[in-house]
């Protein structure tokens, strides 16, 4: 009877110390309940310790999201920064002329596809009608989708004659600079970011490692951190080289084809092939509709998404994977789930970013794995020879 309470007592203490230090006394046996209490504590902090941040990237999404899409751009630039420093020129001279042409490059490409745009755009509810008569030569499938929208009009009492909104000059300058002042923000802290992480990269590198209290740990955050910046430069410039010949490749099928504006759906393929999945389906489905648009024929129409559908499959089935090999191709589901979950997060652009967020944990996770395998082989070794 004297021997419960004196075990529940040690028990207790054995469990505060495991909190408190993070691990069990030294030759002191491990409980099985204290272990597992160990580990869920453990769990439950790095649980926690994700939410929060999961949480302050959502609320923050206006300065998180310009400065992650500045990283990835920067990884693309960094090879050709490092070389031109390496042949004697000045980093921040080269840092600045690099952002300014991508800027530049980037307004040139707007100004280019502002009047494609916008014909489209000024012609959408004549093209939303001829869309419409279109399908309805193929079947009708649009009949059921009227009848629920008549019925739910009356329901609610609604005139759809009278649903247009007439927007006053001043609701329209509203609505102008609510769009125009967040994108100014951000693209500034998008050009501002890149240009201070090309020329100080070394620097924010080693301001990271010195989170790190020992030696063993800072090194194996510089190899992670370096792992990170070589697989996703070699990543996403392979990436952009294949996109901008997958947009050549586009613009001439599209104007062989015989639609309009084959430039527009050329970076379009270019712009959207860095989602993947997702993009190549956005462009499929955008090339079916405007060859329905533009061609009478349903047998014409389907040419130029049928084409793109079979250059899409050999550049990711054939071409990307032997440029960038089998060490950077990740789980396709991961990457839907990734592409899912921060699309949710951040819009669009969090789809662009889901892919890199992705690559980088698995790097780590390699890297981490692997130096996992080193050091428990180091043990047994040891233990081997103290054996012998």
């Amino acid at each position: 009877m004297s021997t419960q309470p004196g075990r529940t007592v040690e028990t207790a203490r054995h469990l505060h110390y495991v909190v408190r230090m993070g691990g069990p006394e030294p030759r002191t046996p491990v409980l099985d309940s204290v272990e597992s209490w160990n580990w869920a504590v453990r769990i439950s902090v790095v649980g926690l310790f994700v939410l929060a941040l999961a949480g302050i990237a959502y609320s923050m999404a206006s300065v998180v999201v310009p400065v992650l899409l500045a990283w990835v751009v920067a990884m693309v630039l960094l090879p050709v920064v490092d070389g031109l420093e390496r042949r004697g020129l000045s980093r921040t001279l080269t840092s600045t002329v690099l952002v300014i042409l991508l800027v530049a490059s980037m307004i040139v490409i707007v100004g280019v596809l502002t009047v494609p745009l916008t014909y489209w755009v000024g012609r959408t509810s004549e093209l939303g009608a001829l869309l419409k008569e279109r399908l309805q030569t193929l079947g009708n499938p649009l009949a059921f989708f009227e009848e629920i929208s008549n019925a739910l009009s009356q329901v609610t009492g609604e005139d759809q004659s009278a649903s247009a909104v007439n927007l006053s000059s001043s609701n329209i300058v509203t609505a102008v600079l609510s769009v125009l002042t967040p994108l100014v923000s951000q693209t500034l802290i998008f050009v501002v970011a890149l240009v201070f992480h090309l020329i100080y990269q070394r620097d924010i590198q080693s301001g990271m490692l010195l989170l790190f209290q020992n030696d063993s740990a800072r090194q194996i955050a510089k190899d992670i951190l370096k792992d990170i910046q070589v697989n996703t430069s070699i990543y996403f410039g392979t990436l952009t080289v294949v996109n901008i010949c997958l947009g050549i490749a586009a613009t001439v099928l599209t104007w062989l084809v015989g639609l309009p504006h084959p430039f527009l759906w050329g970076m379009l393929a270019a712009a959207l092939n860095f989602v993947p999945y997702l993009g190549a389906a956005i462009v499929i489905a955008t090339l079916f509709v405007v060859g329905l648009i533009a061609f009478s024929a349903l047998s014409h129409a389907v040419i130029a998404p049928l084409a793109y559908l079979g250059i899409t499959a050999l550049e990711g089935q054939v071409t990307t994977p032997t440029l960038i090999g089998h060490r950077l191709t990740i789980n396709p589901f991961l990457v839907f789930l990734s592409i899912a979950c921060w699309t949710w997060m951040w819009g669009p652009v969090g789809a662009f970013l889901g892919v890199p967020i992705l690559l980088c944990a698995m790097v780590a996770l390699r890297r981490l794995s692997s130096t996992g395998s080193e050091n428990a082989g180091l043990h047994t070794t040891a233990a081997d020879g103290q054996a012998i």
